[in-house]
């Protein structure tokens, strides 16, 4: 009905037309930082409830490797959701993050620690090709991380099952470093491509996608002063461009 008379008051008066649906936008938007803080608020408990219950498991003597290593990486896997809900909070409320130091490479590793199952589950191919000689980024390790997170994650879905997935890093002309994703997928129809980073805009089927992975993904390398660019070929696959501030 809304968007009826959005476009019934388009076609009468163009300029009327466009403020009505940038009004419409705004409320979304503010509709979407209300329930971003009411998911926040209820995500916390648990997972308070969930490093409280890990470290008081890694105090106990005598537990095997291979279970430490795993209730370790659970506690610091929900000690970086705690921070990221954090984020969210400082994202809806606009508020600006100090900027922070991280190494790049080994962001990536740990990504790659959580998402090379899914790969080998989809029987995709991950190639890296990682410059050690980087200087650390300006910018806080979760959020980096997140951003690589929702790219990679977004890389397997398009890919679905088979292909590769090319992640390189480097240092750009400019000092800054550049981290590239790549995949082997369908690409993007160039008439798409300029939208992806829309809120809610998304191609995928009713149910399973919000349509906000790449829009919060722009906003957290904004958000420590970084850039994000794609490049996409229908039948080839689809690069994104990650470029972070070197730190000081």
């Amino acid at each position: 009905m809304a968007n009826a008379l959005a476009k019934y008051i388009a076609e009468k008066d163009p300029v009327e037309g466009e403020l009505l649906e940038l009004l419409a936008f705004n409320e979304k938007m503010a509709e979407l930082g209300r329930m971003a803080a009411g998911v926040v608020h209820e995500l916390n408990t648990p997972l308070s409830v969930i490093v409280s219950a890990t470290q008081m498991i890694l105090r106990e003597e005598g537990l095997p490797d291979f279970v430490r290593e795993m209730v370790e990486r659970v506690n610091q896997e929900a000690h970086r959701l705690s921070d990221m809900t954090k984020g969210v909070l400082s994202f809806t409320r606009r508020d600006v993050s100090d900027h922070q130091e991280a190494d790049v490479n080994q962001v990536l590793r740990e990504a790659m620690t959580l998402l090379r199952y899914e790969a080998h589950k989809r029987s995709i191919a991950v190639i890296e090709d990682l410059d050690y000689r980087l200087p650390f980024i300006a910018a806080d390790a979760n959020r980096a991380k997140q951003v690589i997170i929702n790219l990679v994650m977004n890389a397997l879905q398009a890919m679905g099952e088979g292909g590769k997935l090319f992640i390189r890093t480097s240092q750009n002309g400019e000092g800054g470093v550049t981290v590239q994703v790549t995949d082997t997928g369908p690409g993007i129809p160039a008439e798409l491509l300029g939208h992806i980073f829309t809120p809610f805009f998304t191609t995928k089927e009713p149910g399973e996608g919000t349509g906000l992975g790449l829009f919060i993904t722009r906003k957290l390398m904004e958000s420590v002063g970084g850039a994000i660019a794609v490049e996409s070929t229908v039948g080839e696959g689809t690069s994104f461009t990650l470029t972070f501030v070197a730190a000081e």
